[in-house]
């Protein structure tokens, strides 16, 4: 009987707590991420997770090019700079092309003002012809 009323308890305070918490926008950046289940970006208060941003190219620096092209797009739609950036990911199926690229990636952001970043070398990525995904936390003012 205890572990009943326990569990009941807990429950109840768990439904509380998610009743009571952020509300989440879920936005699509395309009609894609419907088909395969997921959202391109998820906004809780005031901050945006966007989903990584896949990028092929010729190379790396075309990919890198791209990629951050792209992240700006989004940025500027939801308000936001690169300046806001908290965290990124990068996925890379070549680490040391992305080295080389690192001056193309830094050129994108402002004054210096580069967010928490990890870095990591997978096998493939979603698409086989992409060369790198980045995945961003952005927080709004």
């Amino acid at each position: 009987m205890r572990f009943v009323l326990l569990s009941v308890l807990l429950i109840t305070s768990l439904t509380a707590v998610a009743a009571d918490g952020p509300a989440l926008k879920r936005h699509h950046l395309g009609e894609w991420e419907k088909d395969i289940g997921y959202s391109g970006v998820v906004e809780v208060n005031n901050q945006l997770f966007i989903s990584g941003i896949a990028c092929a190219g010729k190379n790396m620096e075309e990919a890198v090019k791209y990629c951050y092209t792209t992240v700006h797009e989004i940025l500027k739609k939801y308000n936001v700079t690169s300046d806001q950036i908290i965290k990124e990911t990068v996925y890379t199926t070549d680490i040391e092309a992305l080295i080389k690229a690192i001056p193309t990636r830094k050129s994108f952001f402002n004054s210096d003002k580069y967010p928490a970043a990890t870095w990591v070398q997978i096998s493939r990525l979603y698409s086989p012809g992409d060369l790198l995904e980045v995945e961003l936390i952005v927080q709004r003012k």
